[in-house]
């Protein structure tokens, strides 16, 4: 697996709870302003940029087996133990925890259809999942499951894709649209975003260098997120800058112009731990400042710059503990094809 890809899972799992730490602090019970605002406003879009790297990450994985025989089984265990185990362990233990002792806002399932909903992670109504964060994971399951398409035949695959790429771009339904119904979700703007991270992959394995796409990548995101854009077109072309910077970057590690700091490439590894567990953790050590007076003697800023790393750190110890070791007793689900063959589409 590329490096630079799992860095740039770390920063978009730190961008996801920078901004919501600083959400969270904007509640009265956290003292009532959020910090650092200013900042990490544009954390939410480490979601979008989730979405761009796994479409480019499992055509990169899976390309060379389209089509082979039994692999798509191979395939299909790899992503099931890969998401759901973990996810329904730390689902099973926030609502234990939430039984028990409550002081949340999350909600719980009340019937079938909404429990079947949160631990499929099929869209059947319009449930919020007790880990409110796992709505993301509709669209991944959704993803993963045309893929499998693919996987199993390229031209039913590539219609079916062709297919769902076009209902989502003629409903093209705002993420902000609640409540989530199976229609919003499955029609929804951000189901491209997988489309334009398999386009990253194309581009990473035709171009000579990665050098322009980095450039006019990087470009693109940063005038993207510092201008504040209402229109509804604004996330396609920040999503282009994520793609394009994502192939270049990629192929610039491929030429060795850099090396990347082990330290966030563990958090990379990380990054699926700390995406579940950052709300539930930093709820958990914001009471404990509350409830020491912590809080009141270090300040609001000082707090933030306190349980920001700790939450990171926190979930790295939840994926070494928990995460890597069931991983390894299901069967390693990231060992694989390292990508490298460039398949005929």
């Amino acid at each position: 697996m590329l490096q630079s890809l799992q860095v740039a899972r770390a920063l978009a799992a730190g961008g996801v709870a920078a901004f919501h730490l600083s959400i969270m602090m904007g509640e009265d019970r956290y003292g009532g302003r959020e910090m650092f605002a200013a900042y990490t406003s544009r954390g939410y879009l480490g979601v979008d940029f989730f979405f761009v790297l796994s479409g480019f990450i499992i055509l990169f994985a899976h390309a060379a087996q389209i089509e082979k025989p039994g692999a798509w089984r191979d395939y299909l265990k790899r992503r099931f133990v890969r998401l759901y185990p973990v996810y329904w362990l730390y689902t099973g233990v926030f609502v234990a925890l939430l039984a028990v002792a409550g002081g949340t806002d999350a909600t719980v399932p009340s019937g079938f259809v909404d429990w079947l909903g949160s631990w499929t992670l099929v869209r059947f109504s319009e449930v919020i999942p007790p880990l409110p964060v796992a709505w993301s994971l509709f669209h991944e399951i959704a993803f993963y499951a045309m893929f499998l398409v693919l996987m199993v035949n390229r031209r039913a695959g590539i219609a079916a894709f062709v297919i769902w790429a076009l209902l989502c771009v003629v409903f093209y339904h705002p993420l902000a649209e609640r409540p989530p119904t199976p229609w919003n979700t499955y029609t929804g703007a951000s189901n491209l975003w997988f489309f334009f991270g398999m386009g990253a992959c194309l581009l990473y394995w035709r171009m000579a260098s990665g050098w322009w796409a980095t450039v006019v990548g990087l470009a693109i995101v940063g005038v993207a997120a510092a201008v504040n854009m209402e229109h509804r077109l604004w996330p396609l072309l920040l999503v282009t800058g994520f793609a394009l910077a994502v192939a270049g970057i990629a192929k610039l590690e491929d030429a060795r112009w850099f090396s990347c700091p082990r330290w966030l490439v563990y958090m990379g590894n990380a990054s699926y731990s700390i995406y579940l567990t950052h709300e539930s953790l930093a709820g958990l050590l914001l009471k404990i400042t509350m409830k020491t007076r912590l809080f009141a003697w270090m300040g609001g800023e000082a707090v933030y710059l306190l349980v920001l790393p700790a939450t990171l750190a926190l979930g790295c110890l939840a994926y070494a503990c928990v995460e890597r070791p069931l991983l390894r007793w299901l069967g390693d689900a990231r060992r694989g094809p390292a990508g490298k063959t460039k398949p005929a589409f």
